[in-house]
C-alpha cells in the first residue's frame, strides 16, 4: 500500500497518534499529535522515546502489555493515552499509541455533563408524560416541582365549566395554563378569546368586552361590532390581568356573569351567552378587596377553582429542565449546538428571575446568539442581568467562623464562587434551623429538589456542622 495513503489516513484521525519501532524510536507522528503536543514531528522522527518522553506508556506497550486509559503528564500538559504493542507472527515489532490532551478531556467532560443533564431532562419528561395529559406537553417541569400539583389539579378541573382563577407573577405562564384549560375541556374546537384588561384604556374596555351598536359613540363602526364575550360564545374567554379592571366595570362584568347575557354598548337587545370564564392576575386580590379596589362578589364568581403558579425562584428545580429545553429549542432555530458553562448555569439558579420563564428564555437566547465557543459563558448574558450579581454581592452576608450563629458582615471578596458557596451554606443553615432540622420542610422552604438538597448537605457538611 502507498505510504502517502497511510499517512493521509493517520493524519485524518482526530486523536494524537504515535508509532515507535521495537527499539523505541519514533517512526510516525500524526498531525493531531503534532498540534496538541506543540511539536514539529520531523524533529522527533528517529529519536528515542526516553529522550523526549521518558515516562511514556509506549515503553510499557513495547514490553507486551496493552495500556488503556493511562494518565501521562508530559510537555507541561496532561494526556490520556492508550498504547498497544504491534506484533507480526507473534513477535513485537513496535508499539502504537493514541492520546487526548487536557483541552480535549475538558471538552469531553463538558459533553458528558451535558449528556447527563439531557438524560435527567428525559427522565423528567417521562415522569411528566405519565402524570400529566398530552395536552400539557408545553410544560417543562421537574418531577419534584410544586407546579406538578397545580397541573394535576388543572387536568381534573379543565373538563368542567367551573370558572378558573390563575394567580402568579408575570411570565410564569398563566396564559399557557388558560389555553391548556380550554384544550382539555369539552369546548375544545370552539372559540378561545383572550383580552388583556390592563392593556386597554378603561373608556374602550367596556366596548371591547361587550361590543357596541352603530352610532353609540364617535368613531363607532357603521355596522357596530361584536365584543369579546360575543365572539367567545360557545367557547372560552380568558380575562388576563383581571385585577387591573376598574371598580365600575367590575360591576358590569359581574352582572354579565350572573345573568349569562350581554347588551352591547348603545344597544337594547339581550344576547344570551354560553361562555366559560378563565381569569388571571398577578395582583393580591384579597388585599385589593380589603382596600375596596376589587369587588368581593366578583372575586367569588371568578374564583371557582384557584390555580397558584409559583415563581421560578420558588421552584429552582425547574430551571435546569427549562435551560435544557430552551438550548435544544435554540439549536434547532439557529442550527448550532451550544452547551452552557457551569458558572453561567449556577448564576441562573441564583438569579431571582423577576420575569420568570419569559425572562429565562430571553437571557438564554441572548447568550446563545453571542456565545463564541461551545458554551454560553456568563459574559454572554445581557449586561443588565449580569449587573444584578454585582448589586447582590454588595448586600449578601457572609459567615463568621468564630461564632456559633450566622453573622451579618460586608463582603470581603468579589470571588463569585466563594460567595455563592457562603450564601448556599447560609441558606441551608437557616432553612434547617427554621424547620427544627426537619429536612423535608427545609427542602420545601429552599425550593430545590431532594437530590440537590442532599448533594449540598454532603458538599458543605463541615461548614454546616459549625452552625448546627
Amino acid at each position: 500500500m502507498d505510504m502517502s495513503f497511510l499517512t493521509n489516513i493517520f493524519d485524518a484521525i482526530y486523536d494524537g497518534l504515535k508509532i515507535v519501532d521495537k527499539e523505541g524510536h519514533f517512526v510516525f507522528i500524526n498531525r493531531a499529535a503534532e498540534r496538541n503536543m506543540e511539536i514539529k514531528r520531523e524533529e522527533w522522527i528517529g529519536r528515542h522515546i526516553t529522550e523526549l518522553l521518558p515516562n511514556s506508556v509506549l515503553l510499557d506497550a513495547l514490553k507486551g502489555t496493552p495500556q488503556v486509559h493511562r494518565h501521562n503528564f508530559a510537555l507541561n500538559k496532561n494526556f490520556i493515552v492508550h498504547a498497544s504493542p504491534l506484533r507480526i507472527n507473534g513477535e513485537i515489532v513496535g508499539a502504537v499509541s493514541t492520546h487526548k490532551d487536557d483541552n480535549e478531556i475538558e471538552r469531553l467532560k463538558v459533553s458528558f455533563d451535558s449528556l447527563n443533564q439531557y438524560v435527567h431532562f428525559l427522565q423528567n419528561e417521562l415522569h411528566r408524560a405519565k402524570v400529566l395529559p398530552p395536552e400539557m406537553k408545553d410544560y417543562i417541569v421537574s418531577k419534584d416541582s410544586p407546579l406538578v400539583n397545580e397541573l394535576t389539579k388543572l387536568s381534573k378541573v379543565a373538563p368542567t365549566d367551573i370558572p378558573v382563577l390563575i394567580r402568579g407573577e408575570s411570565g410564569v405562564g398563566k396564559e399557557l395554563i388558560a389555553k391548556n384549560t380550554h384544550a382539555l375541556s369539552h369546548r375544545m374546537g370552539k372559540p378561545y378569546v383572550t383580552i388583556n384588561c390592563a392593556a386597554i384604556p378603561e373608556a374602550l374596555l367596556e366596548s371591547e368586552l361587550f361590543g357596541y351598536e352603530e352610532g353609540s359613540f364617535t368613531g363607532a363602526k357603521r355596522s357596530g361590532k361584536k365584543g369579546k364575550f360575543e365572539l367567545a360564545n360557545g367557547g372560552t374567554i380568558f380575562l388576563d390581568e383581571i385585577g387591573d379592571m376598574s371598580y365600575h366595570l367590575q360591576a358590569k362584568l359581574l352582572r354579565v356573569l350572573q345573568q349569562k347575557e350581554i347588551v352591547r354598548v348603545g344597544g337594547n337587545d339581550m344576547i344570551p351567552l354560553d361562555v366559560r370564564v378563565i381569569a388571571a392576575t398577578n395582583r393580591n386580590l384579597e388585599e385589593m378587596m380589603a382596600n375596596g379596589e376589587f369587588r368581593e362578589d366578583l372575586f367569588y364568581r371568578l374564583n371557582g377553582i384557584s390555580l397558584n403558579i409559583p415563581p421560578l425562584r420558588k421552584r429552582k428545580m425547574d430551571i435546569d429542565m427549562l435551560i435544557t429545553h430552551f438550548l435544544k429549542e435554540f439549536s434547532y432555530k439557529y442550527n448550532r449546538t451550544i452547551a452552557i458553562s457551569k458558572e453561567a448555569q449556577q448564576f441562573l439558579l441564583n438569579y431571582p428571575l423577576p420575569g420568570n420563564v419569559r425572562e429565562l428564555k430571553s437571557i438564554l437566547e441572548h447568550g446563545f446568539v453571542l456565545a463564541q465557543g461551545h458554551e454560553i459563558q456568563l459574559a454572554d448574558f445581557p449586561e443588565a442581568t449580569i449587573g444584578f450579581e454585582h448589586r447582590a454581592l454588595e448586600k449578601v452576608t457572609i459567615l463568621k467562623p468564630s461564632e456559633n450563629e450566622l453573622s451579618l458582615l460586608p463582603l470581603d471578596s468579589l470571588d463569585l464562587a466563594e460567595n455563592v458557596k457562603k450564601l448556599e451554606v447560609s441558606l441551608l443553615v437557616k432553612a434547617l434551623k427554621s424547620s427544627n432540622n426537619n429536612k423535608s420542610k427545609a427542602i420545601k422552604v429552599l425550593g430545590i429538589s431532594r437530590q440537590s438538597f442532599y448533594e449540598k448537605l454532603k458538599k458543605y457538611e463541615k461548614e454546616i456542622a459549625c452552625y448546627l
